[in-house]
């Protein structure tokens, strides 16, 4: 899509923070009379001209943008649907839940995805326990209360898998399918979706925003899984929000993966933030097994990873590495020299098939030394600031050395936490997941 964005806006190209996903009021300071479509299926409502240039240019309460005459697939002047309920909803009663009701309902049938969850919850303000719009918001009764569906589905003992609940013996299974052919036919135009989310002009993010939270789960996630290692950290940052909020247990291997490998520090710790919104209690181990890398910049990632985990069980594995000096204490050395020759032929084979069989030998000469490595240790290391950083957000303490950190665990050790014997179970989500767009502190 061909777009231009006047540079008194070029503040708006930042993630704008989201109270949920869909929960997108608009300025009534802006007027938004008019609709234009993309060709691409975003949906812009504001005032719409026609430039000299044959671009349009839309201004709306995030912002102006400029589309290209051939990235436009409609324009519709005068009233917009959404204006217009808008009205209609700011003249209803606050205590009317009956016709609260009745206008999330005509949201709903205009295809206005955060009007209608707007207006849903103007009812439950109204009316708390009103059962239609419970159920439309996702809720459901278990043991006589309101409960997400999904904690519902979680308290009985199901797992969201590529979408769907199943029982975690069905897990394994479902890995191995592939991903159905409407959902593959669908993937493409949501990660492009996803894409202008991250980067696209604030009136586009906000269009990306709607459409997204009409497109089915199963589809989104697989683009966001995609996207999740697109070369622009923007969107794999938003891909990795998306994830956390679908809480789907098919993208939690992802996550971790990239918590420890990405180059980006501010994408490595949406990642590692996602994975701890699933909320199970091994979320650390793996960081912890790759504390002990080879390669040192994903042991100081594994690092970071787990002081923003927060997980105090791993405090014993990061003495280790820190102290840890990787040498057994006998070793050999040897240095040899070996030359090769023809030491006899074997007659009768080469009298059989008419070829020489020669038999070769080798001779080895040197010296092998049986060695005592009395000491071996690190001064200083390019990894030891990481550890050091990472223990002192971990446990809240002011360390400057692995020395003083060691004497403060040899004295404290027997009050941390630790590690059961026997695998944990997986323990329901303990948190939604972030939003969508939210910014990055």
């Amino acid at each position: 899509m061909r777009l231009r964005t006047p540079s008194r806006l070029a503040a708006l190209f930042m993630f704008l923070p989201l109270a949920a996903l869909c929960l997108l009021g608009l300025d009534s300071a802006t007027a938004e009379a008019d609709v234009l479509t993309t060709t691409e299926g975003l949906v812009l409502e504001g005032r719409v001209e026609k430039l000299p240039s044959g671009w349009y240019r839309v201004t709306t309460s995030k912002g102006a943008v400029e589309l290209a005459s051939e990235a436009v697939a409609s324009v519709t002047l005068g009233v917009s649907p959404r204006a217009d309920l808008r009205k209609a909803a700011d003249a209803a009663k606050p205590t009317d839940a009956v016709g609260l009701y009745r206008l999330a309902l005509k949201a709903e049938e205009l295809g206005l995805a955060d009007l209608h969850r707007e207006m849903l919850q103007r009812v439950l303000k109204a009316e708390v326990d009103h059962p239609a719009a419970r159920r439309a918001l996702g809720f459901e009764r278990h043991e006589g209360d309101w409960v997400s569906s999904a904690a519902a589905r979680r308290k009985k003992g199901l797992v969201l898998y590529r979408g769907r609940w199943m029982l975690p013996a069905e897990v394994e299974g479902a890995a191995k399918a592939q991903p159905s052919l409407k959902v593959a036919r669908e993937v493409e135009p949501a990660k492009t979706l996803v894409r202008t989310l991250a980067t696209g002009a604030a009136p586009l993010q906000r269009a990306a925003r709607l459409a997204l939270a009409k497109t089915d789960d199963a589809i989104l996630l697989q683009a966001a899984l995609s996207t999740l290692y697109d070369a622009d950290p923007k969107v794999r940052i938003a891909s990795a929000r998306i994830l956390a909020r679908l809480g789907d247990e098919s993208a939690l291997r992802a996550l971790i993966f990239l918590g420890a490998r990405d180059k980006s520090a501010a994408v490595r710790r949406e990642a590692v933030l996602a994975a701890q919104a699933f909320g199970h209690e091994d979320t650390a181990v793996p960081f912890t097994r790759a504390l002990a890398s080879k390669n040192l910049r994903i042991a100081a990632n594994a690092a970071e990873a787990l002081a923003l985990l927060g997980d105090q069980r791993v405090a014993p594995y990061i003495v280790k590495r820190m102290h840890s000096h990787g040498s057994s204490t006998r070793n050999v050395v040897s240095f040899i020299n070996q030359v090769s020759y023809v030491r006899d032929y074997d007659v009768e084979i080469a009298q059989a098939s008419n070829i020489a069989n020669p038999d070769v030998a080798t001779i080895q000469e040197g010296v092998v030394l049986d060695i005592q490595v009395k000491d071996a240790a690190w001064t200083k290391t390019w990894l030891e600031p990481y550890l050091v950083k990472a223990w002192n957000e971990l446990m809240g303490q002011k360390h400057k050395s692995p020395e003083q950190i060691r004497d403060w665990y040899i004295e404290n050790a027997d009050t941390l936490p630790q590690f059961p014997k026997k695998r944990a179970k997986r323990a329901p989500r303990r948190s939604p997941g972030r939003t969508i767009g939210a910014p990055v502190h």
